[in-house]
């Protein structure tokens, strides 16, 4: 993913990760080398870095 957002300024927020096979909306637990950890309701999916293609904030 290249991006000009930084993906590390929006932990905890209500996020919005638009990927190859749909968009994710959740609250963003973890970013790293191996990817973006988002909560969903009661469960945790983690998004690989090669499936990102955009990822923002919304209210």
């Amino acid at each position: 993913m290249q991006s000009m957002t930084d993906p590390t300024r929006m932990l905890g927020r209500q996020t919005q990760v638009d990927t190859s096979t749909g968009s994710i909306r959740g609250t963003v637990l973890a970013v790293g080398a191996k990817g973006v950890s988002i909560a969903i309701e009661r469960q945790v999916v983690r998004v690989h870095p090669s499936q990102i293609l955009g990822i923002h904030t919304y209210n």
